[in-house]
């Protein structure tokens, strides 16, 4: 299987060498219903393309309202709130500005266009921009720093958006077995872990197990990008957040030694 740096994922948030970022970004979108796409895609995936092949874990944070696909080395590759609009499922992501980036995929008859591709549509977006396209939803442009700041209005950017499918090539969407790993004891309840705390933090924030075991705690950032992990063995642990900047994380506590799903819960951090 090729893993690879996803255009509209992990470049969307993060960026790869020599790839610009989007100047266009949406001021924010609610998303009121958020989706659970493990439901319609399951919780592990094949996406079988024309050059590659792709298998991803999906999982829903219902707390965040969340879908997080992941790859089987653990790394996560998209962070999204998603809603359907007619035919088109939309993935919104939050930039560090606290603005918001979306992208549109079709999942049908077995098939998945636009997976991976959020880079092109954003990009694509802000060309139309630039040129006078959409003028009614430009709020403010920034000529010295290239940004563009968007009103979005579903009903009529769907043209735009169905344009950039048309154009893309879809994965068929393969049934795949559950993602390797050792099964062993499972999870223990939701109930029996407490915090972090406190929460909202501003120099350090801890975890409470009910009981000692082998865990990994990931801290991500709202836009996917993992920022450490920590192995724990004990029942407690606390850790350090000063350095990190004022706003939302999440924490994702996993068991290595059992195949059960990880948990994943908010953090505020203030200044």
């Amino acid at each position: 299987m090729r893993i690879f740096c996803f255009l509209g994922l992990i470049v969307l948030l993060t960026g790869c060498d020599g790839i610009s970022r989007p100047e266009a970004q949406f001021d924010p979108v609610a998303v009121r219903r958020p989706l659970n796409l493990a439901k319609k895609l399951g919780p592990n995936l094949t996406l079988a393309g024309p050059d590659d092949t792709l298998r991803l874990h999906l999982a829903f944070d219902v707390a965040m309202g969340s879908n997080i696909f992941t790859t089987p080395a653990d790394d996560t590759v998209l962070v999204a709130r998603v809603f359907r609009f007619r035919g088109l499922y939309y993935f919104v992501q939050t930039t560090h500005e606290g603005a918001h980036w979306v992208h549109a995929m079709r999942i049908s008859r077995g098939q998945v266009q636009g997976f991976g591709t959020g880079y092109e549509q954003v990009l694509a977006l802000s060309r139309r921009v630039k040129v006078g396209d959409f003028p009614e939803l430009v709020r403010f442009r920034n000529a010295a720093n290239d940004s563009l700041r968007l009103r979005f209005d579903k009903r009529q950017l769907r043209p735009f958006y169905v344009a950039q499918l048309d154009s893309i090539p879809a994965y068929k969407l393969l049934t795949t077995e559950p993602l390797p790993g050792p099964a062993k004891a499972s999870v223990p309840p939701v109930a029996a872990i407490i915090g972090p705390y406190p929460n909202p933090a501003r120099e350090q924030t801890t975890l409470s197990f009910a009981t000692a075991a082998n865990r990994l705690v990931t801290l991500y950032d709202n836009q996917g990008r993992r920022l450490r992990t920590l192995p724990t063995t004990g029942s407690r642990l606390t850790f350090s957040v000063a350095d990190l900047p004022a706003g939302n994380y999440v924490v994702r506590i996993s068991w290595p030694d059992s195949a059960a799903a990880p948990l994943t819960r908010r953090l505020l951090v203030q200044r």
